[in-house]
């Protein structure tokens, strides 16, 4: 069994569905101690249970990431309870389907908050934890909106902010040997606004547990060279 994660911690956020389950489940599943996050606590449990039951390690911590002093103390209660952080997995993300016409300020604020200024708050605030660890990996999950933009200010806002975030992050790491790598996947089959899961075919909609599977290759890649950015696609939309 590859346990090339043994002793490493990971938090992941938005672990209670979707994506950010499926890196959680993978993680844990290659030894990491799993510290989940998201704002509702009964779904990041049945996360974590899952993930007890298959014999791996989960921690949880209800938290919104877009409130600042939630995040610091939810990286202080992680850093008490780990010390070093080696991964952390920037996967929150709300949807923002309004035109430019119909977002007023609390639906700016509310998508910006979550998708952009929760990156920020909760990395900065367990940065030191990240130094400790000396050789984290940040990953930030973005979104084909951060290269193309769409309709959504908010969204496409937030997603191309997240681009200059992550530059900062991978450089302000370089002296203290954290990576940080940028992923903009497109369709994936994971209910995101209410669309059906397991109707289109694999070709054209990606399975997160293979993205995720995708992330735990980069986590375990050698420390001496990092994967900047990425787009994932399904094999059907090749181009952005």
């Amino acid at each position: 069994m590859d346990r090339s994660l043994e002793s490493k911690t990971a938090v992941i956020t938005g672990a209670s569905h979707g994506l950010g389950r499926a890196i959680a489940e993978q993680l844990a599943a290659l030894g990491a101690h799993t510290a989940l996050i998201a704002r509702r606590a009964e779904p990041l449990n049945q996360t974590a249970e899952a993930i007890r039951a298959s014999g791996g390690a989960a921690s949880v911590y209800p938290c919104d990431v877009s409130d600042a002093e939630q995040a610091r103390a939810t990286a202080s209660a992680i850093e008490q309870a780990f010390g070093a952080v080696d991964i952390l997995i920037n996967n929150a993300g709300v949807p923002a389907p309004r035109s430019f016409e119909e977002t007023d300020i609390s639906d700016w604020d509310a998508v910006i908050g979550i998708n952009l200024s929760g990156v920020f708050y909760l990395t900065r605030a367990l940065w030191e934890a990240l130094i400790s660890a000396e050789a984290a990996y940040v990953i930030n999950i973005s979104g084909t909106a951060g290269l193309r933009g769409g309709g959504s200010p908010a969204y496409g806002g937030a997603k191309f902010g997240l681009t200059g975030l992550n530059y900062a992050i991978a450089q302000a790491g370089v002296e203290h040997n954290i990576r940080s790598t940028i992923l903009y996947p497109g369709g994936m089959d994971t209910g995101w606004r209410g669309a059906p899961i397991g109707v289109l075919p694999r070709r054209e909609t990606m399975d997160p547990q293979t993205v995720a599977t995708m992330i735990a290759q980069l986590l375990t890649s050698p420390p001496e060279f990092v994967v900047n950015e990425a787009v994932l696609n399904p094999l059907a939309y090749p181009f952005m």
